[in-house]
């Protein structure tokens, strides 16, 4: 579990690129996507400095076993990443690469306010030009002119490693964008006993 920090999954593409299928942010369980598999095709290195609580997967049969609840939380935290990702998906058949970076300021945003409710218009991104581009499928390049055209229309301003979503509706509406951790339904997650 990340408590504090940045975290980034990594894989090499067959052409040596890096792709980043996942970037982790506080209160994100590291590794989940993995836990079904013998082995995994990322590797999970530090964006930040970080702190987390080391959660063995052999200690989740345990969790499973004694707490519905905790496992029910689990599925509908498996369910918020399917339907993100399908999010993604849809916005990455688009031809215009600006909105993959609007769609994952978005998300970031969404995952970042989850553990900070306060946070209002901007958050502190670590992440280089060339990793939010392995994260969204673009060059470093194609990062670099997408910011630009962002802050061109005014829908974003930048300082140094901020991002400041000044107009979030007009960002919302560019991509149709639902925020998943919002209006969830956890009626059917069970008591624990």
């Amino acid at each position: 579990m990340l408590k504090k920090g940045w975290a980034i999954a990594t894989r090499e593409e067959t052409e040596g690129r890096p792709h980043i299928p996942t970037v982790y942010h506080p209160g994100d369980i590291i590794g989940l996507s993995d836990a079904a598999f013998a082995q995994t095709l990322n590797t999970t290195i530090a964006a930040t400095r970080l702190v987390v609580c080391r959660f063995p997967r052999e200690r989740l049969t345990d969790v499973l076993r004694q707490s519905p609840r905790i496992s029910g939380l689990i599925l509908a935290l498996s369910m918020i990443d399917q339907a993100m990702l399908n999010d993604r998906i849809i916005v990455c058949r688009r031809t215009d690469g600006h909105l993959r970076l609007v769609l994952f300021l978005l998300q970031t945003m969404s995952r970042l306010r989850l553990m900070e409710p306060v946070l209002h218009d901007q958050f502190h991104c670590p992440l280089t030009q060339e990793q939010i581009g392995a994260a969204t499928g673009l060059s470093a390049v194609h990062v670099s002119r997408s910011v630009k055209k962002l802050l061109e229309l005014g829908l974003i301003e930048r300082h140094k490693r901020f991002f400041r979503l000044k107009d979030e509706a007009g960002l919302n509406e560019l991509v149709g964008y639902v925020n998943r951790y919002e209006h969830l339904d956890l009626s059917w997650v069970p008591e624990d006993r």
